[in-house]
């Protein structure tokens, strides 16, 4: 028997139901900007007490001193669990065959009907392959006129969320407790492409951005290094904690939400002060939804861990992390050139497995679960073009869900999730850059387009479709 949401979720979303406000209510909760409706979040009063964050009063004398979290449960329905090694589900093992889908929030966006439409058709798509958890943006960050960003943003100003996207957020989650499909939601971004870190730095008063390629002079190593300075800087992590604060009581009691402290956060030289954050976010987490999950949304080691400030086993000590992740990128580590896939594949796929089991043996010594939560290969060719082949990429992800599957018994690992799902549209300039009215599909406004889109039409959905199903027996079992 199919049960509903509870109560208090529904009439939450029900309030958001439409972006029409009085202006008396809306004033009591936030600011009119040119061209959006705006909901200013208080940055370090109480976590909201409505749907919209709507304080209680607008005195401009200081805030009074937050409460202490409302408790809730220790398990929520229907929600997932960490025991030992192991997630579980109603006391049994859950492992997940996910994909990740970074569109879905601005698809949901409210007065977006094309955008949920496209929504409940690729979930529709996915979970008749077998899909049990997408992985999604939770928020993202303005302004809207930066390059390269997913946008409408939800967040277009410091403090001030668009209540379109709030809304669209909140009929997401709803959409997913009515499927019993579970996702993890990224709360931030070392890259550049939602806003993230660099942009709260901006906001702090760090900026200019050094955006990285395509950006004219563009530096990856520079723009590493800028974010990295994210983790010692006060006023961008406040910026941060007042967007949990905001966002995670509204969604505290849906058992299908995972929350993310970011995508593929790095440590670079600030290591000390990424492991306090790590540990400090997850735990202000737990205390306003302590019924959910909460894991970093780490790469693990990378192919240059010592650059990146990265180590698997510390970056997951904390006890307010449920689960290690970790991510698989053998073109983008240079293990693999798109020019030559047939002769580079059997070293591509040597160092994938070598890397795939070190992981599994990290989380070992941690004695969490671990989840590969990101992973993809070229198309034929390093092509772009939707319908070009994709044998060299299904050959990969065979081998790569067949390391996994085979890893499910004897060790931590608890599931795989590849990137990324684009469902039934296709870019209108395969191989360019995302514009302004082009359709969202597998890559980020900063990839070319076409790159890692996993499309319905492709034979990989097929074989997702076929792991899916071994995944599932192997819960079963």
């Amino acid at each position: 028997m199919r049960k509903r949401a509870p109560k208090s979720f529904l009439r939450s979303l029900r309030s958001l139901g439409s972006n029409t406000l009085s202006r008396r209510e809306f004033l009591r909760g936030g600011a009119i900007a040119a061209g959006g409706l705006l909901v200013q979040a208080c940055a370090t009063g109480p976590a909201p007490s409505g749907p919209l964050g709507t304080p209680t009063s607008t005195a401009p004398s200081a805030p009074p001193a937050p409460p202490p979290p409302t408790p809730g449960p220790a398990v929520l329905p229907g929600g997932l669990q960490v025991k030992g090694i192991r997630l579980t589900r109603d006391d049994k093992p859950f492992f997940v065959s996910g994909m990740n889908y970074w569109p879905a929030l601005t698809l949901a966006r409210e007065g977006d009907a094309a955008g949920w439409d496209k929504l409940r058709r690729d979930l529709d798509a996915m979970q008749g392959a077998g899909i049990n958890m997408i992985r999604t943006m939770a928020t993202t960050e303005g302004p809207d006129s930066e390059p390269l960003r997913i946008i409408p943003s939800l967040q277009p100003a410091q403090g001030q969320f668009d209540t379109a996207g709030v809304a669209g957020l909140l009929r997401l989650s709803e959409e997913l407790h009515r499927r019993k499909l579970y996702a993890i939601l990224m709360l931030n971004n070392f890259w550049h492409w939602s806003g993230g870190m660099a942009q709260y730095l901006a906001w702090a008063g760090q900026g200019p951005i050094p955006y990285p390629p395509p950006h004219p002079s563009g530096s990856w190593d520079r723009f590493q290094k800028f974010v990295g300075g994210f983790y010692r800087n006060e006023k961008a992590k406040e910026a941060y904690r007042t967007t949990i604060r905001f966002l995670v009581p509204q969604l505290k009691s849906n058992p299908q939400v995972i929350w993310e402290l970011a995508n593929e956060p790095r440590g670079m030289t600030n290591i000390p002060a990424y492991h306090e954050w790590i540990d400090e976010s997850a735990g202000l987490i737990k205390s306003l939804a302590p019924g959910q999950l909460v894991t970093t949304g780490s790469e693990g080691q990378t192919a240059s861990p010592g650059y990146a400030g990265m180590n698997v086993e510390k970056d997951h000590a904390s006890k307010n992390i449920d689960f290690i992740t970790f991510h698989l990128w053998a073109q983008n580590w240079d293990w693999i050139h798109p020019d030559n896939i047939e002769g580079g594949y059997p070293k591509a796929l040597a160092l994938a497995k070598k890397y795939v089991a070190d992981h599994a043996t990290r989380a070992a010594k941690v004695g969490k679960p671990i989840l590969l939560e990101e992973f993809g290969f070229p198309r034929d060719g390093g092509s772009f073009v939707p319908d070009s082949a994709t044998s060299w990429r299904d050959k990969y992800f065979e081998e790569v869900y067949g390391q996994v599957q085979s890893l499910l018994a004897g060790t931590p690992m608890c599931g795989i999730m590849p990137w990324a799902y684009a469902g039934d549209e296709h870019p209108p300039r395969p191989g360019e850059y995302w514009k302004l009215g082009d359709p969202m599909i597998g890559d980020p406004p900063h990839e070319q387009q076409g790159w890692y889109s996993i499309y319905k039409a492709d034979s990989t959905l097929k074989l997702v479709q076929e792991w899916s199903a071994r995944l599932a027996s192997t819960a079963a079992a």
